[in-house]
């Protein structure tokens, strides 16, 4: 049966391992945040327009007629009164 055995330059190879694991996450973060923000559209509406509004639906379970599956996922028409600043 072999033993390993963790000595001081052992662990600090690990932090150094575990330093280069986190950048390169980060990096990889990094690049998938830019491409969801490049395709993300940001849409500007005037006073008086109506707009849908996407709603999530809820997850009930054990409910007769609830299926999160067929429920809406756009509720509306609202009307915009005020633009907030």
């Amino acid at each position: 049966m072999k033993m390993l055995l963790i000595g001081p330059d052992m662990l600090i190879e690990m932090e150094q391992e575990m330093q280069v694991i986190k950048k390169n996450l980060k990096v990889s973060e990094d690049m998938n945040n830019n491409c969801a923000y490049q395709h993300s559209e940001f849409k500007e509406f005037q006073v008086g327009e109506r707009v849908y509004l996407r709603i999530k639906p809820k997850k009930i379970s054990l409910r007769i007629g609830s299926c999160a599956k067929v429920a809406p996922l756009y509720c509306g028409p609202f009307q915009i009164l005020e633009r907030m600043d």
